[in-house]
């Protein structure tokens, strides 16, 4: 069942926390607007949403407004951000919001602030990587940030700020990006542009199940499992939390320890458990995203077989994999992203690995159709053997680009693909652990 936009965004707003006001003399923050880009979500501002929060910002006042990207008008994106706007300021008791946009975000935001109404509401606005104009959108002060995918971009009157070096989705994810808003923002550098450790037992997550690409809620269960940091086994024969969702998918707040792994698990009946590992929560997070494809979505392009385990590796900082410094992405200690499979040009952020035709064989440098010819995606073609109760370990590690060699791993268990579905996550950022200590902006 289809659920509208509006019913969908009155929905969330019950979730969305309630804030005291604060006398107006307070250097208090405006609350802060993310909109994502196509085929994106609240993913692609977890990093820099606590890295606002690091700098003083309320988690309360960082709200991420999610649509439909399947759809490829923006009628209904424009009518949910007028709503949820006007639902923010409502429970912030705010005059006006900041709003952050990225990609196709921006053009949602062009339209949006054309009205005159709507851009009174947006104290300002910070464009990235996305729409050119000749004047800011709406005559609201404006900051532009353009990365590799729009490397001539231009808002007259705007500041623009060209980061070149960077690719579509690490221009927002990136420290050197939240450097400019920040500063934009509060007219001031930031403390620090780290993600900033909490202590382990003040961690809390939050989130939503989604369909994804529609970012529609995902009813259901949703288990959080500690897991062991070496093998991915669950720890204990009882998962942590059991949340039932409704029609939003949301869950949580939930208290996890910031320095331990966990899997959480989406369960629904008749359907495959859609298991997701991440490294520590090191800091809350109130943006997690469990991502499930609904039938006739993408991972219907996965061959599925008891024989061998599928996976899908996240990163919302683009896996580059033909530059002098490139990044190595091992599972089971083999570098699957060759210079073919995840080029720079392809902007990649998510890589489907899985036995191609369950033949039991593996085809490095290959990327798979229909991956390679989408947006953000690449597939491989690795045999990863498995076990019924997923018994065994996979160890999937990144060396990520700039990390001077540094090495990340998550391990999973090594469930069969034809009844379970596996996502890893890993950090869009190289902050040292939980142990990451001050870093003062140069901006």
């Amino acid at each position: 069942m289809r659920i509208p936009v509006v019913a969908l965004i009155a929905a969330l707003a019950t979730t969305l926390p309630t804030v005291t006001p604060v006398p107006a003399s307070a250097d208090v923050p405006t609350p802060i607007i993310f909109v994502h880009g196509q085929q994106g979500s609240a993913q692609q501002w977890q990093s820099n949403a606590k890295r606002f929060s690091g700098n003083g910002y309320p988690d309360a006042l960082l709200h991420a407004y999610e649509y439909d990207t399947s759809i490829p008008t923006n009628d209904h994106a424009i009518a949910g951000l007028e709503a949820f706007i006007a639902t923010v300021r409502a429970r912030t008791r705010a005059a006006k919001v900041d709003v952050i946009a990225h990609s196709r975000g921006t053009t949602v935001m062009h339209t949006y602030l054309s009205v005159p109404e709507r851009a009174r509401a947006v104290r300002k606005y910070v464009n990235v990587d996305g729409r050119s104009s000749a004047t800011p959108p709406g005559g609201v002060p404006t900051l532009a940030l353009w990365g590799s995918l729009q490397p001539n971009g231009s808002i007259g009157g705007a500041t623009n700020v060209h980061l070149t070096t960077l690719g579509h989705t690490e221009t927002t994810t990136s420290a050197e990006g939240f450097a400019h808003m920040y500063r934009f923002l509060r007219g001031r550098p930031a403390f620090t542009t780290q993600v900033v450790p909490e202590l382990p037992a003040l961690v809390r997550i939050a989130g939503r199940a989604t369909y994804y690409p529609q970012n529609t809620g995902v009813e259901g269960v949703v288990q959080v499992w500690e897991v062991d940091s070496g093998t991915g086994a669950r720890l204990g024969t009882a998962p942590r939390y059991s949340v039932r969702t409704g029609a939003d998918g949301a869950f949580g707040p939930l208290p996890v320890n910031g320095r331990k792994h966990y899997e959480l698990v989406v369960l629904r009946d008749g359907q495959l458990p859609y298991h997701s590992y991440f490294e520590p929560f090191e800091r809350s997070d109130r943006f997690v995203r469990l991502q499930v494809s609904r039938p006739g979505g993408i991972t219907d392009n996965v061959d599925r077989c008891p024989t061998h385990s599928a996976l899908t590796v996240i990163r919302n900082r683009e896996w580059w994999s033909d530059q002098p410094d490139s990044d190595k992405l091992e599972v089971n200690g083999v570098n699957v992203l060759e210079p073919a499979v995840s080029a720079k040009l392809r902007q990649v952020l998510a890589a489907f690995v899985f036995d191609d035709n369950c033949d039991r064989v593996s085809t490095p440098g290959v990327a798979l159709p229909p991956f390679a010819t989408l947006p953000f995606l690449t597939g491989v073609d690795a045999y990863l053997p498995a076990q019924a109760d997923g018994g065994g370990t996979i160890r999937v590690t990144q060396t990520a680009r700039g990390s001077e060699g540094r090495t990340r791993t998550i391990a999973v268990p090594n469930w069969p693909s034809d009844a379970h579905a596996v996502t890893v996550q890993f950090k869009d950022y190289l902050d040292n652990g939980t142990g990451g200590g001050r870093h003062t902006s140069p901006w």
